[in-house]
């Protein structure tokens, strides 16, 4: 017998195919009940797959709540998120990388340091401080406390920026290229794939941000997919509009899986090398 149909690689691969079924369950019941009649959705002969498919409980879930206009927040508030780390991050991780400073070493350890501080004990200073800023209710609420979370960005932008050559660097010193130049011009360019990577993972944590959202955010029309498709809870089940309710869900899943498929290849090829420095 091969190696390739070993009894151990045969349950190992058979253990793999359950554990993958069990994760696209739940994908593939509210992409089903997302395009399935509301008075089918509960019915017991109910199928993985739609049956008498419609687009009618996503515009009975755009009449009872503004959906798109949710999923406008939802891209904007991640998008400019993500855009508010990598602002930080990027010259902090090359300042640490190639850069001699005084402090320099303990201000990055203290950095790193943040990583193992649970944010959720930052939220009740964090929601007064925006009280009392007048920032209640605002996109700025969501936006803004969500950005400094930057500890592991700025530890795997020195990390990518300690592996390049320092001949580069020292060759741009030479022709006379400054501190800025040397940043935009020669870092940038050759940590792209640090940087698409860490920009799919923030925009991904950024769009399922629920706790935050809902203390900040008050008004239906500013919420965010994320948060607004609880107001589509009711206590009696049966009042629920389950198939609007899916539809909405599969709207808040669909946007981060596609940006996760299209950029899978730069996580791989970014996280996978070991972080060694040079």
């Amino acid at each position: 017998m091969s190696r390739a149909f070993t009894p151990g690689r045969v349950v190992l691969h058979g253990l793999l195919l359950v554990l993958s079924a069990l994760t696209v369950f739940p994908l593939l019941w509210i992409v089903t009940a997302a395009f399935t009649p509301q008075d089918l959705i509960a019915a017991k002969s109910m199928r993985f797959w739609p049956e008498s498919p419609t687009l009618a409980n996503f515009t009975e879930a755009a009449r009872r709540q503004p959906i798109w206009a949710w999923l406008w927040n939802s891209i904007l508030t991640s998008a400019l998120i993500t855009l508010g780390k990598l602002l930080l991050s990027l010259p902090a991780g090359y300042a640490f990388a190639r850069m001699r400073f005084a402090g320099r070493d303990a201000a990055f350890w203290i950095i790193v340091a943040t990583m193992s501080f649970p944010a959720v004990l930052a939220i009740i200073p964090t929601y007064i401080g925006v009280v009392k800023l007048q920032m209640f209710d605002t996109y700025s609420a969501m936006i803004v406390p969500m950005i400094p979370y930057v500890g592991f960005y700025v530890f795997y932008f020195r990390q990518s920026f300690l592996q390049l050559p320092a001949s580069m660097f020292e060759a741009a010193r030479i022709d006379g290229a400054g501190v800025w130049r040397q940043f935009t011009q020669i870092a940038l360019p050759n940590v792209m794939g640090a940087i698409a990577a860490l920009s799919v993972i923030s925009f991904m944590g950024a769009w399922n941000i629920y706790l935050w959202g809902q203390l900040v955010l008050d008004d239906a029309g500013k919420k965010t997919l994320t948060t607004g498709i609880a107001l589509f809870a009711d206590l009696d089940a049966a009042e629920t509009p389950w198939g609007a309710l899916m539809a909405t869900g599969l709207l808040s899943i669909l946007p981060v899986l596609g940006v996760f498929l299209l950029a899978q290849r730069y996580i791989v090829e970014a996280l996978a090398p070991g972080l060694g420095e040079k």
